[in-house]
C-alpha cells in the first residue's frame, strides 16, 4: 500500500462520521470536508502519503518516508 494517495473518499468519510457520531447528512458532510482538507494539507506538507480505512473501519494515515526516517532516528 506504499503508493496509496487516497483511498477513503469524502463520501466514505462522511458515511463513517454519520455512523460513528450519529450525525445528520449535512453535519457529516461538513465534518468530512474538514477532515479531507486536513488530510490533503498533511499530504502537501509531506507528513503523510495517503489515508485509508483499515479492516476495523478506522481511518489510517500512511506516514511519508521522511517522517518514518525521522521516527526511526529518534529511537
Amino acid at each position: 500500500m506504499a503508493h496509496v494517495s487516497q483511498s477513503a473518499s469524502l463520501t466514505s468519510i462522511a458515511a463513517y462520521l454519520k455512523l460513528a457520531h450519529n450525525y445528520d447528512e449535512q453535519t457529516a458532510l461538513r465534518e468530512a470536508r474538514e477532515v479531507m482538507h486536513n488530510l490533503v494539507t498533511m499530504r502537501q506538507k509531506g507528513f503523510i502519503d495517503g489515508w485509508y480505512f483499515d479492516e476495523q473501519g478506522h481511518l489510517e494515515l500512511l506516514p511519508s518516508d521522511a517522517v518514518l526516517r525521522r521516527l526511526g532516528a529518534s529511537k
